[in-house]
């Protein structure tokens, strides 16, 4: 059932998006973008420190105006989080563990420094919640692939960044994502760190706006 009701936000966002894009910004209540970059992930309690795995995230957003500096942003992403490991120095053996997710985060959006000539403002401040559907996992290491049922199908994570107009249309973005909970579910008798298992992204993405 949630997956139907991801595909369904998918296309519903996409024709929100073609179709928002033929009319004039002075009489849209919503405007449609496309959004694309790439995750710096870790997971804490893996004893794999820092954000040394890498994935794609991409998708389609769509900002619902509230006032003239305000904006609710409604996003629909595929996102690749996990956690590597590629020293042995950093006491652990090498590894690499893939979670692809859909995600659909929901985000407050405030805008300043406003370019008066071409009617846009360069800086946005964003927060909120987003919702992540784990759709698939991998790894390199069969500890990871045995425990793969033990991976929580959703989550839910807290959200913040700011994006940069270089011009009306395009923007680049960086995020902060914090899971609220941990990814794996265990006993914590037979996995001392179950209960610290818990994701973390930095985002950086490059947004069109119609």
């Amino acid at each position: 059932m949630i997956t139907r009701f991801i595909v369904f936000c998918f296309f519903t966002m996409i024709f929100a998006t073609t179709t928002l894009s033929g009319q004039e910004a002075v009489e849209r209540r919503f405007k449609g973008g496309i959004v694309g970059g790439f995750n710096l992930s870790q997971i804490e309690g893996d004893e794999a420190a820092g954000y040394n795995k890498i994935g794609l995230q991409g998708g389609v957003r769509v900002a619902i105006i509230l006032k003239e500096k305000m904006d609710l942003g409604v996003e629909l992403l595929f996102s690749q989080r996990g956690s590597a490991a590629r020293n042995v120095n950093q006491g652990t053996f090498p590894f690499k563990l893939t979670l692809n997710y859909i995600e659909v985060p929901v985000l407050f959006n405030y805008m300043d420094w406003q370019v008066e000539n071409e009617d846009y403002y360069r800086l946005h401040f964003h927060t909120g919640l987003s919702y992540g559907r784990l759709i698939s996992s991998s790894s390199d290491v069969n500890q990871f692939i045995q425990l793969g049922d033990f991976f929580r199908d959703n989550d839910v994570s807290w959200v913040a960044g700011a994006t940069y107009y270089v011009n009306k249309n395009i923007g680049v973005t960086v995020r902060y994502t914090r899971s609220l909970y941990p990814f794996f579910i265990a006993d914590e008798t037979t996995t001392p760190n179950a209960n610290s298992l818990i994701g973390y992204q930095i985002n950086f993405q490059t947004i069109y706006m119609f």
